[in-house]
């Protein structure tokens, strides 16, 4: 065999090997699937990649119906973040008749599969109309323009629950739009702004939709509340006794919203009655060993470091209801825990540092612009 033989036959083996390498890599990548690049499920994600485990890909989404079905869909999604009212919701899908027979059968084999890695924390559920609406009641919305974000975000999903149980019937439903004038440092921010001006302002926002109520979901404070929002707002609060509040109380809690949180909505006392939503991490009984023993291998590393999430990360790490070596909290209606790890989670030990490679040098600032990683 001559020289120039030698070498080809050589650029062929290492080519081989690097494509063998980066199949490899690119099947044994895991990913979790978030929320809008500014939000909190976006954080607690980058939180589990910087000090749980630094091959853990962080996407972005549409919200929580979008992530359920990208557990089932997209290759390498094995963690997702969601509202715990997902799964009632996709139980009348699985049960509806309006629903097409294949995709009855995919929801099916969703349920069946999904399961709970971890309950993280509240988010309070707020409901806003303008000051001069002759409403104070959740229950009081029947028939109103409803502003409810994007169709299979989880803000729409549980609009749409809240809704369909108080009413029996669908809502009447405003389609997002973005007003040129709004800012945010994403489409998700300027359309919630958006929907925030034209409520506040039908008259000067006259080219826009009409919205009479605008619904929110997150962890109070929401930043978008807290200022620069217009003084012609207020929220509207929960009476548990009226009809149709039992069931919407089947899938929500009640809830205090402060009047701290918000003090330019002028909320009367110190707190006000409304509806909270859990939020989970998931994941999936996948039939992948290797998948199912990344969930196992995540499971040690989370206790392991769940001191440093705590200490480092997000403000909301501090407000879950457990700890490591304790009982697991209950779960809504229909949730069960993953057997990949409910053993390990109560069992475990957190030894409060840090044992993977220290995040980078990007602040959460630049790589919420996309100018680091």
């Amino acid at each position: 065999m001559n020289q120039s033989s030698k070498k080809s036959t050589c650029c062929r083996r290492v080519l081989a090997v690097i494509c063998a390498t980066a199949i490899s890599l690119d099947a044994s990548a895991e990913s979790i699937v978030t929320g809008g690049k500014t939000g909190t499920y976006y954080a607690i994600g980058t939180n589990l990649r910087d000090f749980v485990n630094p091959a853990l890909e962080v996407k972005d989404s549409r919200g929580s119906w979008a992530n359920v079905e990208d557990m089932s869909r997209t290759k390498g999604v094995t963690l997702a973040i969601v509202q715990s009212d997902v799964y009632s919701s996709f139980v009348q899908l699985r049960d509806s008749k309006d629903v097409p027979e294949a995709t009855r059968r995919e929801y099916a084999q969703l349920l069946a599969n999904l399961r709970v890695f971890m309950p993280l924390y509240k988010e309070e559920i707020h409901f806003l109309v303008r000051k001069d609406e002759p409403i104070e009641f959740i229950h009081q919305i029947k028939g109103k323009p409803l502003w409810m974000d994007v169709e299979k975000s989880g803000t729409y999903l549980t609009a749409l629950n809240i809704y369909s149980k108080l009413f029996q019937e669908r809502p009447n439903i405003v389609e997002p739009f973005i007003n040129p004038a709004a800012t945010g440092d994403d489409e998700g921010t300027r359309r919630r702004r958006s929907a925030l001006m034209a409520l506040g302002d039908p008259a000067y926002y006259k080219a826009y939709p009409r919205i009479d109520v605008l619904v929110l979901v997150g962890g109070q404070p929401l930043n978008l509340l807290e200022k620069n929002i217009s003084p012609n707002l207020k929220l509207l609060k929960f009476d548990p006794t009226q009809p149709g509040s039992a069931k919407v109380l089947q899938d929500y809690q009640k809830a205090m919203i402060n009047k701290s949180s918000y003090p330019l909505l002028n909320i009367v006392g110190n707190e006000m009655p409304s509806l909270s939503v859990d939020s989970y991490l998931i994941t999936a009984n996948f039939a992948d060993p290797q998948r199912n023993q990344f969930i196992k291998d995540f499971a040690d590393r989370f206790c392991t470091n769940f001191g440093t999430l705590q200490e480092r990360g997000h403000a909301k790490w501090t407000s879950l209801n457990w700890r490591p070596g304790s009982n697991l909290p209950p779960l809504a209606a229909g949730w069960q825990y993953s057997d990949k790890v409910k053993q390990k989670l109560t069992t475990c030990a957190s030894t409060g540092a840090a044992t993977v490679a220290k995040p980078s040098g990007c602040s959460p600032q630049d790589r919420v612009t996309g100018l680091c990683r």
